[in-house]
């Protein structure tokens, strides 16, 4: 029973296999065996496929009904590698701009393309096909500025929009160049006058853009 409970954390966890193994064994808790493993895997996939196919179902019908049209809707998307570099595979998530809740989540290995760098596209191209799929088009789409997403989106009718929250990354970035650093370069290349300043400006660009009004203008917002 303990081990069943404790399988059931794992499941819903995210862990690896090879985590919970380790910190079973690590616990001298013991562990359920692969057999067992993957019959109890099976049964869960049954279930939660149930319930992330209704959910963005939902989602997507909410989504819609925020909008005039009824057929467009304003999406942003962002992706999760598995590692830094040569990711085994990728979590490509869209999300609704009005309600913030899942609309679609696609995931890609090296089994569907070998080439990690063309994952977050290819997610990104699954995503719309669905959409198609469900007769709702994409008005404004917002990411992270990858560049190859950047290049699909502006080759088709949706207007390409890069996210605030990337863009004011990259305004602390530079600000954080001018406002700290060595000593010896003080008052040279930085400012400690400026060192309390870096977020109390980033706060400033999340209030204007939340205050400005919503403009579909052609480019990247940032």
């Amino acid at each position: 029973m303990v081990n069943s409970r404790i399988f059931h954390g794992y499941e819903c966890s995210g862990m690896l296999p090879v985590h919970y193994n380790r910190f079973s064994q690590g616990a001298n808790i013991g562990h359920i065996n692969k057999s067992k493993q993957s019959y109890m895997f099976n049964n869960y996939k049954q279930f939660v496929d149930e319930e992330y196919n209704g959910s963005i179902e939902t989602a997507l019908m909410e989504e819609v009904g925020m909008y005039e049209d009824l057929t467009s809707i304003d999406i942003m998307t962002d992706a999760r590698h598995g590692w830094r570099k040569n990711a085994k595979d990728t979590s490509v998530v869209a999300i609704g701009e009005k309600m913030h809740k899942v609309l679609k989540c696609e995931h890609v290995t090296k089994a569907d393309d070998f080439v990690s760098q063309r994952h977050e596209k290819l997610g990104t191209q699954r995503i719309y096909q669905y959409l198609e799929d469900n007769d709702v088009k994409v008005g404004i789409h917002s990411h992270d500025r990858n560049m190859s997403i950047n290049k699909f989106v502006r080759d088709s009718d949706v207007v390409n929009q890069n996210d605030s929250w990337h863009g004011i990354k990259a305004v602390k970035s530079a600000m954080k160049k001018v406002s700290s650093g060595p000593k010896y370069l003080r008052d040279k290349t930085w400012s400690d006058q400026l060192e309390d300043k870096v977020e109390s400006v980033a706060t400033h660009f999340h209030s204007a853009i939340r205050n400005t009004k919503s403009q579909r203008a052609e480019g990247p917002v940032a």
